[in-house]
């Protein structure tokens, strides 16, 4: 394929390959809908039929529910807001611990935060990139109250594992399943015949789930989220802290409606409430996710199928009995099978191939733990702890951040099979003029 781009050779691709438009025309008019009608919010914050948000608000939460098979489900300006909101409803206060993940958005970490508990770092998979229920084990204390774990890159976590921990020592269970819309476990019956299947959705796997419909993500209003659960009394914490929690409160003639929880007179709450046009976009590709999954899954095969020849390219492992949706298309680089050649150096002539590869990246996000807020120990919940937060405190997550993962988003729908051509070109060109990267 000639010299490459990096070295100066000729391209493959003189401009970056684009990310397709997620909007479609029956969005756009999902969106003119709520604008011809002219209530974009439908929220109030006291105790009305309105609090429960507008008509587009409860169509989507009713439609999620059944989706994923919950009972309750809440929609919000976005995910971060729900992990917050979810810590909060289980109560968490200073002295308190939560086990996280050092590899996810930083908000994954940092929710506890806000209520002054103390985020824990456990070490994650080698290969699925979730929380490593042994190390989850080995961090859990008498001050630990909850789990929150990460269906990273759009594969749920280790469902079964997780929740034998949190019953066996008696933890809440925060699910951020913000990559991982449409994923699900499906095991097979116990006693091996095939009848009566059922898929348990990401999101409604812990207590408390969330979603996220940011930028990229497989169903997306730009911002907004959703929060999931099976418990109600969780999902009326829930509501009253996404919306004015002690203005509704106030509002009620009779506090005798309260089911019985002291918890909820001392509430204060935000505002983190999902307009009605984010609401009536999402609900509109929401009627074709199935669809929107189908193509990403194709875009990554096709993908998979032309590398699969390229000995230093590890593709994808899928957890048995799980669907991956793919959020993005993440994989590991085997120095050894390229003659000790590092991932970065690899990489960086892939991408000069693409024009630029923005949408491909190496190494994910560095482990959160090495970040200057927890670096620095400033916050009130992590004075006094240092030793929580060095270097080498989980070394898998460190192992692929500089030498192994590397990731790419170019499998949205809407992109067109040239492009994911270009992209496996760009791959087996860089591989096969790897000597030129010496």
């Amino acid at each position: 394929m000639g010299k490459l781009a990096i070295n100066g050779g000729r391209p493959i691709r003189d401009k970056d390959i684009p990310e397709p438009n997620p909007i479609s025309g029956a969005d756009a008019q999902a969106a003119l809908r709520v604008l011809e009608r002219g209530l974009l919010s439908g929220y109030r914050g006291n105790w009305v039929a309105e609090f429960y948000g507008g008509p587009e608000v409860q169509a989507l939460e009713q439609t999620w529910a059944g989706k994923i098979g919950v009972r309750h489900v809440l929609a919000l300006n976005s995910a971060t807001s729900g992990l917050i909101v979810a810590c909060g409803a289980i109560g968490l206060s200073p002295g308190d611990e939560v086990i996280v993940s050092p590899w996810s958005m930083t908000c994954s970490a940092t929710a506890p935060l806000i209520w002054g508990a103390t985020p824990v770092f456990a070490d994650i998979e080698p290969d699925c990139f979730c929380l490593d229920p042994k190390a989850i084990e080995k961090k859990i204390t008498p001050r630990t109250k909850a789990i929150l774990v990460v269906d990273l890159f759009g594969q749920p976590h280790d469902w079964p594992a997780v929740r034998a921990l949190a019953e066996q020592y008696g933890l809440y269970v925060i699910e951020d399943a913000a990559q991982a819309v449409g994923s699900f476990w499906s095991p097979p019956p116990e006693d091996g015949q095939v009848r009566n299947l059922k898929n348990y959705y990401a999101g409604a796997l812990g207590d408390i789930g969330v979603f996220s419909f940011n930028q990229g993500k497989h169903l997306t209003c730009g911002e907004g989220g959703l929060l999931a659960t099976n418990d109600t009394k969780l999902a009326l914490r829930c509501r009253l802290l996404a919306n004015h929690a002690e203005a509704v409160y106030n509002g009620m003639d009779d506090a005798a409606q309260w089911p019985g929880d002291p918890f909820l007179v001392g509430l204060v709450g935000y505002n983190l409430r999902m307009t009605e046009i984010q609401a009536a976009i999402i609900g509109s590709q929401l009627e074709r996710i199935t669809e929107l999954i189908y193509q990403r899954t194709e875009n990554v095969r096709r993908i998979e199928r032309a590398l699969a020849g390229l000995p230093a390219i590890e593709l994808t492992n899928v957890r048995e009995w799980c669907r991956h949706t793919f959020y993005v298309q993440a994989m590991k680089w085997r120095a050894e099978e390229a003659d000790g050649l590092h991932r970065d150096r690899f990489i960086a002539a892939v991408k000069a191939e693409l024009g630029g590869g923005r949408s491909l990246s190496c190494g994910y996000i560095k482990p959160i733990y090495l970040m200057p807020l927890f670096r620095a120990c400033e916050h009130p919940a992590l004075k006094g702890k240092e030793d929580f937060y060095q270097e080498g405190l989980c070394p898998t997550a460190e192992w692929l951040w500089r030498d192994k993962l590397f990731l790419h988003r170019l499998i949205a729908p809407g992109i067109k099979k040239s492009e994911i051509d270009d992209l496996t070109n760009a791959f087996i060109k860089a591989w096969e003029n790897r000597r030129e990267l010496r």
